[in-house]
């Protein structure tokens, strides 16, 4: 029989052996990890550093990356292939890793083989190698398509903010759903003859007439309901024309230009610009047409005003007006015939029918008359008024025509005889 020495002794060997193979069993466990590790990295430009940020190991993905082989990186410091200008705040950024166990990140120009310099950013992590002495684990990733993106989407918005600053328009954007109206750029009296504001949000009663305000509103509705029926706006930005308090109570005639689209939120927004005009530009009225009732008249939303040559071709109308002949922009129907736009057919013929009875008669007419709209032939009142504009002859060169429609009999016809 065994005796007890022998056995204490097997089992001393057995527990001695049980030690090592689980020693060597935690190191391949280690060593399958790294390795799994560096299959990962295998594509990437990883490198580790000793404590005085010389190269000790350079994968070979560093060709991919900076097109330059290890051999070419391994045993030579960092600092002899970053840009002399990123040196300084590179070593700071790099001391804290070695002293402390954060990852730290930098981004800086590292000498390209083929390009000269490129932006490269790298991570950087301390660890403590079996010398226990301390060494710095590094990634690289080229990011210099990024970095020159990033510069030129700078450069690009700061000449924008230049030319924006330089321009005689005013930039703004309205959030729809909110109706608030925000000043994109600053706005100066000298050059656009209204109160100076800086940008900013701004109520839109406080810069123009209520009759303008509708106007912009109905604009606005009209839009927003051709974005929700085809998911766009409209295939073109048209511009209109409204009027801004200027000083002294005055008014000041803007052209203004929008497009509506959602912004990165999501929210709807009507983003566009307006200029400085002249009120004779916008109506190309021959002859000119310059009262204040009738910049009145051509402001009121419910208010049809038009004028035509004696050959039926139009020569200006209101907003109003060319809203109902499908055009967002009076400049759209200048210079088309009358027969041009499709209208209710009865109103077309009133139309046509009354312009040349001013022309031929050289006198003014008015009158009221029943109108049948839309497929129910719902009833509604038409009043209207036609008078003859006279040249510097004293001859009938154009008609100008106002109407209005209305389901009531309470509107009292419109005289230009008065």
């Amino acid at each position: 029989m065994m005796d007890m020495f022998t056995l204490i002794s097997i089992i001393l060997v057995l527990v001695i052996v049980c030690i090592f193979l689980s020693y060597k069993l935690l190191a391949l466990q280690k060593y399958l990890s790294n390795k799994k590790l560096i299959e990962v990295f295998s594509q990437e430009f990883i490198a580790s550093l000793s404590e005085d940020f010389s190269f000790l190991y350079v994968s070979p993905s560093s060709v991919n990356t900076i097109e330059m082989p290890p051999s070419l990186l391994k045993g030579r410091y960092l600092k002899e292939f970053v840009h002399p200008d990123d040196l300084d705040l590179l070593v700071r950024s790099l001391e804290a890793p070695i002293s402390d166990d954060r990852i730290k990140t930098a981004v800086f120009r590292c000498r390209h083989g083929s390009e000269g310099w490129c932006w490269v950013e790298m991570y950087g992590k301390k660890i403590r190698w079996e010398s226990k002495k301390k060494i710095l684990v590094c990634y690289f990733k080229n990011v210099d398509s990024v970095i020159k993106l990033r510069s030129d989407h700078n450069s690009i918005e700061k000449r924008l903010q230049i030319f924006l600053r330089l321009s005689s328009d005013i930039v703004w954007e309205i959030d729809v759903e909110k109706r608030e109206l925000s000043i994109l750029t600053p706005v100066v009296f000298e050059r656009h003859r209204v109160p100076s504001r800086t940008p900013g949000r701004v109520s839109m009663d406080e810069i123009m007439p209520a009759e303008d305000l509708r106007l912009v509103e109905n604009v606005i509705n009209a839009r927003v309901q051709h974005f929700s029926e085809y998911g766009r706006d409209v295939p073109s930005s048209e511009e209109i024309f409204i009027r801004l308090y200027g000083i002294d109570e005055s008014r000041v005639w803007y052209s203004v230009r929008g497009l509506l689209d959602k912004n990165i939120n999501g929210r709807l927004m009507l983003y566009g610009s307006g200029h400085l005009v002249d009120h004779a530009l916008i109506n190309k009225t021959s002859p000119e047409i310059k009262t204040d009732l009738f910049d009145s008249i051509m402001s009121l939303p419910y208010v049809r005003v038009f004028w035509v040559d004696k050959d039926q071709v139009y020569l200006g109308c209101n907003q109003t007006y060319a809203s109902d002949l499908g055009q967002y922009n009076p400049s759209k129907v200048i210079g088309e015939h009358m027969q041009s736009f499709s209208v209710n057919a009865a109103l077309g013929s009133i139309l046509k029918d009354n312009t040349l009875r001013v022309i031929k008669t050289r006198q003014a007419c008015s009158g009221k008359t029943e109108l049948f709209i839309g497929p129910d032939s719902v009833r509604h009142l038409l009043f209207y008024s036609f008078m003859p504009l006279e040249d510097e002859s004293k001859s009938v060169s154009a008609v100008l025509g106002i109407y209005l429609i209305s389901n009531t009999d309470r509107i009292t016809p419109l005289n230009l005889n008065m």
